[in-house]
């Protein structure tokens, strides 16, 4: 690196750095022109730089030469490629959580650690969808809301929000957050309630505002913490229910259950027909589930849920009466 001692080079070199670090992208050609040096300079220089960033791998930089066009560029270190941003644009494209602005700038976020090349197969097998994206009816921008909400979680934060339900006026809340999720097309704030001293569920794109309050936080005790992944497990919906156990003969796909309910017990198995119990709660997407399985499902216990289930049905064919 004997170079280096040359302040003309220094130079050069720091210059080459920040215009790479601010996004743009340079040729060889067009360095040598301006610097008046021969390309092999311009390559000890990009070589410099690479073993520079090499020895400080903790700043997450690489540069990448592009043969497309013939240029380097400085990329974030990603262990993406192709085939996993390929799949995580698909989802994000599926779900429909983000607002148009929101996913556009997420998706050019993940599809610039690709070269030209791979970027534009990419684009080629998502273009389809992305012209045609409708976000929900809600689009107010959630990702900023959604990392203030888990930054509350994790430094374990009092919030006061404004909320707006359905129909319903905006009302002010003291909550104390303790899980934030992602639930068919939703994201949801799991929080202790002081009013009520329960917890409840808040849809995020209902949250009108936010702001850090200074009332104490509740001292919960052990057996009331919220324990979000066996929870996880437990729901068909984003509502919080009392537990209950549930036990169902199932004459359907398996996996359609068992994928539902990762913490289910198989008590019997024969052929098309399967006695299941799951751990659950009670809500109103429990109930709506089980309608959906149409005949291949009984519930055999509680008999107070077999009832509702039948008096739901019973309604359902009301409507169809002529």
């Amino acid at each position: 690196m004997t170079y280096m001692t040359k302040t003309q080079g220094k130079e050069r070199i720091l210059t080459i750095f920040l215009r790479l670090h601010a996004g743009k992208r340079l040729s060889k050609a067009q360095l040598k022109e301006e610097f008046g040096v021969d390309p092999k300079s311009i390559q000890r220089d990009i070589a410099f730089l690479r073993e520079i960033l090499e020895e400080n791998s903790h700043l997450g930089l690489e540069i990448v030469f592009d043969s497309l066009d013939n240029t380097y560029r400085l990329i974030g270190k990603t262990i993406f490629n192709k085939k996993d941003i390929l799949v995580i644009s698909k989802i994000l494209l599926e779900n429909r959580a983000l607002n148009k602005s929101e996913l556009y700038s997420l998706l050019e976020g993940l599809l610039a650690l690709l070269s030209i090349n791979e970027k534009k197969e990419v684009n080629a097998i998502i273009s389809s969808e992305l012209l045609n994206y409708k976000s929900l009816t809600n689009d107010r921008d959630r990702i900023d809301t959604i990392w203030n909400l888990s930054e509350a979680i994790r430094r374990e934060r009092m919030l006061e929000i404004e909320y707006k339900a359905p129909l319903k006026d905006a009302k002010s809340h003291i909550i104390f957050p303790v899980s934030l999720y992602y639930d068919a097309h939703y994201f949801y704030l799991v929080a202790y309630h002081l009013k009520h001293e329960n917890y409840t569920t808040f849809r995020v794109d209902r949250i009108e505002s936010l702001s850090e309050s200074h009332v104490k936080k509740p001292g919960i005790s052990y057996g009331r913490k919220y324990r979000d992944g066996d929870v996880r497990n437990q729901k068909v919906d984003a509502f919080e229910g009392r537990k209950i156990k549930v036990r169902l003969r199932y004459t359907g796909i398996p996996e359609i259950v068992l994928d539902q309910f990762p913490n289910h017990e198989i008590l019997s198995e024969e052929k098309g027909n399967m006695i299941i119990q799951i751990e659950t709660q009670d809500t109103p997407g429990l109930k709506r589930w089980i309608l959906g399985q149409e005949d291949e499902i009984t519930v055999l216990y509680p008999q107070s849920l077999a009832d509702s289930i039948q008096n739901s049905l019973e309604k359902i064919l009301k409507n169809y009466k002529k």
